[in-house]
């Protein structure tokens, strides 16, 4: 981790000094005893982290928090406090956006674990930022659909989770069917498959240890997840022959009865392609190994689209894909494989072995269990 420049705000010099002796180590510590003097330095340096007392006069941590907003949204901010109204503290960690509150008296090694914490997140976060910045760069330097770029991306993210192998590619033939049973144009069809192979790509930038977590998320894992609808759509960008796809990629976890995200669209507002790709991700996500649970099979997986149809699904292409299915006799893979050799941008991805799904992900559990 590189030396970062961490704000320490306090109205008394003593909790300034034995903050600077605790951190300065290993970071950059600029000193602040008020709210207006600590937000006169937001402007002028490159703050990652920002450490200030809750009680001090004219201005609070929380309130200073909440004006650093503006001036480094991106910054770390962490509430030094001798509160204890519990939900006073809520409230006040929610407006200024904190990462973390510590109580008073605090523990210099855990003050100093918290910090590390912290900027470990705040390094994710811009390497994540670059990454969306780099991709989106190299696709608007592209004339035209490039399916070769397309086949890369997908590939990233295989590899990055091998659990979720070829999973993207499912999704966008089981998508292709549906919308075929549908009626639907070959000029349509071909960006639901566009949309189906990208809808996930934006989770090049979540962390691994996420992407593999075994156990239930975090609210703060689940919001981090939550994001990458928007941050694949933001990866395609503007490219010429992907705009439609890129609104199936951004909306494909509305829901029908707009419980969903991120724009909590319902009914028809949302577009079909995403509608279609939602049904066929989940469909797919249900009768395929996850970290977090084995398939639960194609029974049981029809049965939980069909309770949720006019909830989470729109009715008409859950009963699509059911009539898909019974022509398949349930065997999707097998009509798959038969249906696209190649699909309408002429793209197959012959590096997805399904036998080997997993193979990564079992041998970073083992590693990490011997660890």
């Amino acid at each position: 981790m590189r030396r970062h420049k961490i704000l320490v705000v306090d109205d008394e010099v003593p909790n300034l000094r034995l903050l600077r002796r605790v951190l300065s180590a290993d970071h950059d510590i600029i000193e602040a005893q008020s709210g207006a003097e600590a937000l006169e330095i937001l402007k002028a340096e490159e703050i990652s982290l920002i450490i200030t007392d809750q009680r001090m006069p004219a201005m609070t941590g929380v309130q200073l928090l909440e004006q650093s907003l503006s001036i480094r949204p991106d910054a770390i901010k962490i509430l030094l406090t001798g509160y204890t109204d519990v939900q006073a503290l809520i409230d006040a960690i929610n407006a200024g956006h904190v990462y973390k509150y510590i109580p008073k008296p605090w523990d210099a090694e855990e003050l100093k674990l918290t910090v590390r914490r912290a900027l470990e997140n705040y390094e994710l976060k811009e390497s994540h930022d670059q990454l969306v910045v780099a991709l989106r760069n190299a696709l608007l330097d592209l004339e035209a659909v490039s399916v070769g770029t397309i086949r890369a991306l997908a590939d990233a993210l295989d590899a990055k989770c091998d659990y979720t192998a070829g999973h993207s590619v499912r999704v966008s033939r089981i998508s292709v069917l549906i919308g075929r049973e549908l009626g639907l144009s070959d000029e349509l069809l071909r960006d639901i498959e566009l949309g189906g192979i990208l809808h996930d790509i934006g989770k090049i930038g979540v962390p691994e240890s996420i992407l593999w977590k075994a156990e239930a998320l975090t609210p703060e894992e689940r919001e981090i997840m939550s994001k990458h609808p928007v941050t694949s759509a933001e990866i395609i960008g503007d490219l010429k022959g992907l705009l439609r796809a890129r609104e199936y990629v951004r909306h494909h976890h509305e829901h029908y009865n707009g419980q969903g995200y991120p724009s909590g669209l319902s009914g028809k507002e949302i577009p079909i392609g995403a509608s279609i790709i939602l049904v066929s991700d989940a469909y797919d996500a249900m009768t395929t190994d996850r970290p977090y649970r084995k398939a639960i099979g194609h029974q049981k997986a029809i049965e939980e689209l069909s309770k949720q149809s006019g909830n989470q699904f729109d009715p008409e292409i859950v009963d699509a894909l059911m009539r898909v299915l019974e022509k398949a006799g349930h065997e999707i893979d097998k009509l798959i494989q038969e249906e696209f050799s190649q699909g309408f941008i002429g793209l197959n991805l012959p590096s997805v072995d399904p036998a080997k799904t997993g193979k990564r992900y079992l041998e970073e559990v083992e590693r990490r269990g011997r660890l």
